[in-house]
């Protein structure tokens, strides 16, 4: 292996001081253009890398930035990734990634690394049964956090969330607009603000408009799987075969649902309408494609970027709290209710 190649070996290759040679490569006015292409040329030529750490510890700063996800599993992740990249790219930021598993010991180890390796700030999407209080303590201000996709329930931390009550709203009342009224739920029992508010969002539209929510209809699993939407499904359907609605927490537990009801013979759009929340990439694409609710995934993931960079610049400035709302999609998987359903409401 070869002996790294030095600033100071650039240095005397093009017959000029280090301090020199540190200014050319960096673009320093003081450098005439001509001679800066020069020492570039001759960096290149003997593969020097600049050393961004060292130079980091020098100015007292570092362009890492740092991202911790809940679960990588589910694929909503991937397209909110994309947009943070994306804008810390623009800024020309370095990024650490990790993914939690669902894990607080492996969020907060990830953290304290973070903070020991001095990254700048963090986008969090933290893990179920994150305690606020214990994260507090362990960034102590110091650290700049941005919640994104979840948040806590704690106003002090910056965050950037989807209108998830909302959505959930929405999904009931189109359902209830065409015709439904035995309509369940599935998902949203894992301990988050999500959870919760699209929880909240179902039961309480139920209510608004007339209908009373029929624990036979509900199945809160704390999975976000296929399996544990297939399996959901089929225990509602056994429990409440007159079933015509179905609201999911998420597209994955929306694409299980439409699996057992087709092995329970039922025509997806005319004998059931299923409707999924977050229009992962693959909802469009199975058949019928899946109704959903639709996360606005770029515009969180870039507002998330942007606030983080902008809490590392101003540190004192008061917490910036964005919710962003969410649109409906319809697709094939919703319909009017079936003739029976209608029967039995006259």
């Amino acid at each position: 292996m070869q002996k790294r190649v030095t600033l100071k070996d650039v240095a005397q290759a093009a017959g000029v001081s280090i301090s020199a040679a540190s200014m050319a490569l960096r673009d320093h006015p003081r450098i005439s253009v001509a001679k800066r292409a020069e020492i570039k040329q001759i960096a290149r030529d003997q593969g020097y890398i600049y050393n961004r750490h060292a130079a980091n510890l020098r100015k007292g700063t570092n362009d890492t930035l740092s991202i911790c996800i809940n679960d990588l599993r589910n694929p909503i992740f991937a397209e909110f990734l994309t947009a943070i990249e994306g804008e810390f790219r623009l800024r020309d930021r370095l990024v650490l990634m990790c993914n939690a598993h669902e894990d607080e010991a492996t969020q907060t180890a990830f953290i304290r690394r973070m903070l020991e390796q001095g990254s700048a700030g963090m986008l969090l999407s933290p893990v179920m049964g994150t305690q606020a209080g214990l994260l507090r303590q362990i960034v102590r201000n110091a650290f700049p956090t941005v919640m994104f996709s979840r948040s806590l329930d704690d106003d002090s931390f910056d965050h950037v969330v989807s209108d998830d009550t909302l959505g959930a709203r929405m999904a009931v009342e189109a359902l209830v607009n065409l015709g439904h009224r035995r309509i369940a739920w599935i998902g949203g029992g894992q301990p988050t603000m999500t959870g919760q508010k699209r929880f909240e969002g179902y039961g309480s539209t139920l209510r608004q408009l007339g209908l009373r929510p029929d624990p036979k209809l509900i199945d809160r699993t704390a999975q976000t799987t296929l399996d544990a939407g297939k399996q959901a499904m089929t225990d509602i359907l056994s429990r409440a075969p007159d079933v015509t609605g179905v609201v999911c927490f998420g597209d994955l537990l929306a694409l299980g649902a439409m699996y057992a009801c087709r092995q329970a013979g039922l025509t997806l759009g005319t004998d059931i309408s299923i409707i999924g929340h977050d229009d992962i990439e693959e909802a469009s694409y199975f058949d019928p494609a899946l109704s959903t609710v639709r996360v606005a995934k770029k515009e969180i993931g870039q507002t998330a970027a942007q606030v983080l960079i902008q809490r590392i610049e101003d540190p004192l400035a008061p917490a910036v709290h964005r919710v962003i709302a969410p649109t409906l999609v319809l697709r094939g998987t919703t319909g009017p209710a079936p003739e029976r359903a209608r029967v039995a409401n006259g």
